[in-house]
């Protein structure tokens, strides 16, 4: 079964933060990042939203980790949202 993330975050930018990271550096990449299928990003008003496909539900967590979580709450505050679930065929198509 495929799995679907969905990321809003504000922007960021490397010198805004410790850890160095921009936004777009905490989202998965295409070719890079096992077991992403497909990346959308959007950009409106100084908010991203990103949804990811991956190929299944342990890749997306692997990404998507405790340390992920970690960065994303010192760069973002409350300010991001997350959300995860499973795609099945039906709705897949």
């Amino acid at each position: 079964m495929k799995y679907l993330t969905v990321v809003e975050c504000p922007v960021a930018f490397p010198a805004e933060n410790e850890h160095g990271l921009s936004s777009k550096d905490m989202l998965p990449r295409a070719g890079v990042t096992g077991g992403l299928e497909s990346r959308h990003v959007r950009v409106l008003e100084n908010r991203i939203t990103a949804v990811c496909i991956w190929a299944s539900q342990a890749q997306a967590e692997r990404f998507f980790d405790r340390d992920w979580h970690d960065k994303a709450d010192a760069i973002w505050g409350a300010e991001y949202q997350t959300r995860f679930e499973t795609i099945d065929s039906v709705s897949a198509a």
